[in-house]
């Protein structure tokens, strides 16, 4: 039914309709934007990326090839493109605060400059935030990845509940990250938890670094993987010897399934590991008294043949007449820990930064 000016009337539904659709622009423009940040953990064979919120939630995550052979810029080029993909993902309410990525190398704290750079070749020296920045427009916040894993476990993982905890990640080395009073702890110069430079064999396995006896030598993944073959040389019989005869590698995994299921070489050389271990959490618990310290990386989805093999030796190394005894607990977020504790250090920044103006 049409009015006498040609003009379908507008009935009181329709009038409902375009008023719920104005109120929703009006709410879309009106609600509170949902502060984000992109964290990036940069390895040496993959990059992994993930968009996150102020409460730790992961929103989405990306994963691409590093592609070191394509030099810095080729790969400064790939974190731009990871970013910018992962952006696409944000929600309408959604504001990024900035980007934060962590590398596996020293930061020096004056220039804000990487000092060394582990498996990536040539970006030592370079200001890598700074050229991020640039190709994105955005900030960008650098960080040794191990402190930032540590950052993320403190925060949403096994270190909740205390003020101050310590990271071991375990991996092809073994780094470290400290946290104290809820801050990230550097040191002097931006060096400081470099735990698998600990000695604990004086005049021991020579390391990458130059020391010998560096606890990475024994305990690292690698290195357990290469001191079972070594073994295996000497000609012990060893369920790990079928591993080698059917073509395969050795692998810390490997090495940890055949001591569960009581292999000689392999319980030896793993409860060496451990021992090893034990005597750095020791160290470690009477020199920094964390309040806890967590075994991360990715030895630890070893489990309870890590946990408990590691607990026993430091109940034998410390009877307990100086302090108590260290709370050792496995890391609870895997491999999300690194680009988390890199999303999470934009917003610890950016709150810095307003209360310093």
């Amino acid at each position: 039914m049409r009015d006498d000016q040609g003009f379908e009337p507008t009935s009181a539904v329709a009038i409902e309709r375009r008023q719920g659709r104005n109120q929703d622009i009006l709410n879309a423009s009106t609600e509170p934007k949902q502060r984000l940040a992109i964290g990036i953990d940069l390895g040496g064979t993959d990059i992994k990326a993930g968009l996150v919120d102020e409460d730790g939630n992961v929103l989405a995550v990306r994963r691409t090839p590093t592609e070191t052979e394509s030099g810095v810029n080729g790969v400064l080029s790939r974190l731009a493109e990871l970013v910018k993909e992962l952006a696409t993902d944000m929600p309408a309410t959604g504001e990024l605060l900035g980007v934060g990525l962590g590398i596996p190398g020293s930061i020096d704290l004056h220039s804000n400059r990487v000092r060394a750079c582990a498996n990536l070749e040539g970006w030592e020296n370079r200001d890598i935030a700074g050229e991020l920045s640039a190709l994105l427009g955005r900030p960008v916040f650098i960080e040794n990845d191990a402190n930032l894993a540590a950052y993320a476990e403190y925060l949403h993982g096994a270190g909740q509940n205390v003020a101050s905890m310590m990271t071991l990640t375990l991996g092809t080395g073994v780094g470290g990250g400290m946290i104290l009073n809820g801050k990230i702890w550097r040191g002097a110069d931006g060096t400081a938890s470099e735990v698998g430079h600990m000695i604990v064999t004086s005049d021991g396995r020579l390391c990458g670094c130059g020391q010998r006896g560096c606890l990475e030598t024994y305990a690292s993944a690698s290195s357990i993987a290469r001191i079972a073959e070594e073994r295996l040389q000497s000609g012990t019989e060893s369920s790990l010897r079928s591993v080698q005869n059917s073509g395969g590698g050795l692998t810390s995994k490997i090495v940890a399934d055949h001591a569960a299921n009581g292999d000689n070489v392999a319980l030896d050389v793993w409860n060496e590991a451990c021992r090893h271990l034990a005597e750095a959490v020791v160290g470690l618990q009477h020199v920094i008294n964390p309040g806890r310290i967590i075994l991360a990386g990715g030895m630890s989805a070893a489990g309870s043949i890590l946990l408990d093999t590691v607990r026993r030796y430091v109940d034998q190394l410390m009877p307990g007449k100086i302090g108590t005894h260290p709370d050792v607990q496995l890391a609870k977020l895997g491999n999300d820990a690194g680009f988390l504790g890199a999303g999470l250090l934009v917003f610890n920044e950016c709150e810095s930064q307003v209360e310093v103006s």
